[in-house]
């Protein structure tokens, strides 16, 4: 470690500046250690949140490189990194990933290079490594605005005899309007770095973030810890044998080994197996199984052989649903499929691939299209529904492509081969799932059929619309004094403003009809309307003679509303 004064330091980081750093000749390994704590709820009354915790450690090794004829380019590459202590501790390969990272004159990252195409995540990780090697070298006492991975943010350096101190004030994340979690705030910062001629002799430092969702019903906390320090002897890295220009690196596009791919399975099974997968959120849990994603597919004997507690099975679902890879899609497809004697298991498979947003790989869309026009086998007919309902669903909420077109069409054109008043049912509550308005057509001519489930699908269906074509049929079926589904009919119509002559005849179910359960829906319906105040004068008086506790309830609390109601 080399001792400088604080006049000294700044003419040292201001020499350093110039020469963009540190001279094409440096290179140096240190290890790592990134201790994480993360607190989540997903309410804030709730005193407890669910509590996680992940020590990551490795070993960095940096040297210079050269990327089309550009200073500044610095290759990295971690070795032997683990997450987790004694037998619970699983390898990280996704880590370990050679890449290149830009750095300009005055310090910050600017730039990166991967030698083969990553997804978002894996690309993630790597860069925050990178990251540990930004700090700003001149005019350190002014408040700077930097970035991460994570957002944007200000910061603030000093000088303190040898060391910089630099500390993080204020975040602005990335594209959060696409993201669960929408505002940061900072609650603790502090970062210490001891200069050398080339980056550091040691960094450390922790951080406090406070996260929050947009309807402030998801709040999570973490805690993290980090120091990075010279390593006691050599490693023998592979960067190392790299070229320095990366240009000349080898394709990482390469096909793995029979004993890589055997290699990566077993650190899988150790992990699923050997791990407590209840004690890692489902977030963090993706993101270690977003490792294994070339051998992700080898968790379906893991599945079908009920190896798992219950729980456990759950977390992994739930964290396969957010890893959403195109290998994770087929793993929860083949499951959906193999497991047609656990009803529970095909529900669960069903659940996690709801979850997802990214499009639909053609390898699950392929298997879906089959099991659509061959017919889904299940133990249990709720499942069977579900798996038609949940595809409507997913073509709503995923990205749009090829693939999910094609499903439009299988599942409108099976709908109209169909015979099973059950199966008819639910692919007509499939294509209102989907919300797109070229089903109209074909929901609206079942909504007047003479069996009762598929009329009631109908109009759920329409409801699910909401569109004008839609709202115009429902409003058509008010005009049955007894509606076979009036319940269905009712609730279709809370999710539309309804006409006067519409809300007058709800309001009159609501008021004068014998059946409690329509009453109550028509009740939900009116509750639902942006104006209410002719609503509530009939309403008030309504109560004198309602009987339902239910329905005295309901007209109460939409008396006492006060917002405005959007459907």
């Amino acid at each position: 470690m080399i001792t400088l004064n604080k006049a000294m330091l700044a003419s040292a980081l201001c020499a350093l500046a110039v020469s963009n750093t540190a001279e094409a000749s440096c290179s140096a390994q240190y290890n790592f250690v990134i201790d994480t704590h993360t607190t989540f709820n997903y309410d804030q009354v709730s005193q407890q949140g669910q509590q996680t915790h992940i020590k990551l450690n490795g070993l960095l090794t940096i040297k210079a490189a050269k990327h089309n004829d550009e200073d500044g380019w610095w290759a990295i590459k971690a070795d032997k990194v683990t997450a987790g202590q004694g037998q619970f501790a699983s390898e990280l390969a996704s880590y370990t990933v050679p890449f290149a990272f830009k750095l300009a004159k005055n310090g910050l990252v600017t730039d990166f290079w991967f030698p083969t195409k990553l997804d978002t995540q894996t690309q993630d990780q790597l860069k925050g490594l990178a990251y540990y090697f930004q700090f700003q070298r001149s005019n350190p006492a002014l408040i700077k605005k930097e970035q991460d991975t994570l957002g944007r943010y200000t910061v603030s350096y000093q000088f303190k005899d040898d060391e910089i101190h630099l500390n993080k004030h204020t975040y602005a994340l990335h594209d959060k309007t696409q993201a669960a979690l929408q505002t940061v705030n900072v609650a603790s910062s502090g970062h210490q770095i001891t200069p050398n001629a080339c980056f550091f002799e040691t960094r450390k430092g922790q951080e406090t973030l406070l996260f929050s969702g947009q309807s402030q019903s998801l709040n999570l906390k973490t805690k993290q810890q980090y120091q990075l320090l010279p390593t006691s002897s050599a490693y023998p890295s592979a960067l190392f044998s790299l070229p320095t220009n990366l240009e000349n690196w080898p394709s990482a596009e390469k096909t793995l080994s029979e004993d890589e791919l055997a290699q990566l399975k077993k650190s899988l099974q150790s992990l699923v197996s050997k791990g407590n997968l209840t004690d890692i959120s489902a977030y963090d849990l993706a993101k270690q199984l977003s490792q294994f994603d070339a051998v992700i597919g080898s968790l379906e004997t893991i599945f079908l052989q009920q190896t798992l507690s219950d729980e456990a099975q759950m977390r992994l679902f739930n964290a396969l649903g957010q890893l959403d890879s195109p290998n994770s899609q087929l793993l929860l497809g083949h499951i959906l499929v193999n497991a047609e004697k656990d009803p529970l298991m095909q529900f669960r498979a069903l659940r996690a691939l709801s979850q997802g947003q990214s499009a639909l790989s053609p390898e699950l869309s392929a298997l879906l299209t089959e099991q659509i026009e061959s017919g889904f086998n299940s133990l249990d007919s709720e499942v069977t529904s579900s798996f038609y309902m949940t595809i409507g669903a997913m073509l709503n909420s995923r990205t749009a492509n090829a693939q999910s077109a094609q499903l439009h069409d299988v599942l409108s054109e099976q709908l109209s081969l169909v015979t099973e008043t059950n199966i008819k049912s639910a692919l007509i509550t499939s294509l209102g799932n989907s919300r797109d308005e070229q089903h109209f057509e074909q929901i609206d001519s079942y909504v007047e059929d003479s069996n009762k489930s598929v009329q009631r699908a109908s109009i759920r269906a329409l409801g699910m619309m909401q569109t004008e074509q839609a709202y115009t049929s429902l409003e058509k079926q008010l005009a049955k004094p007894q509606h076979q589904n009036q319940v269905a009919l009712l609730k279709a119509l809370s999710n539309y403003q309804l006409e006067p002559a519409a809300s007058d005849a709800v309001l009159a179910i609501a008021v004068n009809n014998p059946t409690a359960e329509s009453r109550y829906a028509a009740i939900q319906a009116l509750a639902t309307q942006e104006h209410k105040d002719g609503i509530k004068a009939t309403l008030r008086t309504a109560l004198k003679k309602e009987t339902s506790k239910r329905n005295f309830k309901a007209i109460v609390e939409l008396l006492h509303s006060t917002k405005q109601n959007t459907p």
